[in-house]
């Protein structure tokens, strides 16, 4: 008798005739639990990385949740309102949407790298706005045991900031978007 062939393990009992897609899909699948000792050698779960992603304003390196970010574009046309302070930007049409733009690097006094200018929409709906930085966004994976305790954060940026990170060989400062946009527009409510 010739060997079963793995053609046959999808054949109904009596041989030689095959099942219809929906009988093969509704006979139902038996799965084996896995012997105990080998849950026991794979030890307790590790603790869960942090993903966010990592962007350069000249020498700051920051970061945000990968939900806090809504779209990411070349530097569209930005048109400058009259009597806004210099990292107020303006305004620029974003799918037929008007969104803010502020320039980072002008509020925290740091200068722009020569990287390719692009546009970070954060925040959505709404309660969105746009900052310039420095070339592309990198995916940063964090570990636990990589949260920096002593880091020094810069004064101004502080209030929206959740401590810093060391990864990729650099310190990385958790930014809160929701802190960020508030304090923005706090700042751009104060007369000038």
């Amino acid at each position: 008798m010739p060997e079963p062939s793995a053609m046959d393990s999808w054949a109904s009992p009596t041989a030689g005739t095959l099942l219809t897609p929906t009988q093969a899909l509704l006979r139902g699948f038996v799965f084996e639990e896995p012997a105990a000792p080998v849950l026991a050698a794979a030890g307790p779960p590790a603790a869960a990385a942090l993903l966010r992603q990592g962007f350069r304003i000249g020498g700051l390196r920051l970061m945000v949740r990968y939900q806090d970010g809504s779209e990411l574009t070349d530097l569209p046309a930005v048109y400058r309102l009259p009597g806004a302070p210099a990292w107020f930007l303006g305004m620029a049409n974003l799918h037929g949407a008007l969104v803010p733009v502020f320039d980072l690097a002008v509020l925290f006094a740091v200068a722009h790298d020569e990287g390719k200018p692009m546009l970070l929409v954060l925040g959505h709906g709404e309660a969105r706005a746009g900052i310039v930085i420095d070339g592309l966004p990198v995916r940063l994976r964090l570990d636990p045991q990589d949260r920096l305790a002593d880091a020094a954060l810069p004064p101004r940026l502080a209030p929206c900031a959740d401590g810093a990170w060391w990864s990729d060989g650099a310190d990385w400062i958790d930014l809160q978007v929701e802190a960020l946009l508030a304090q923005l527009a706090a700042e751009l409510a104060v007369p000038a």
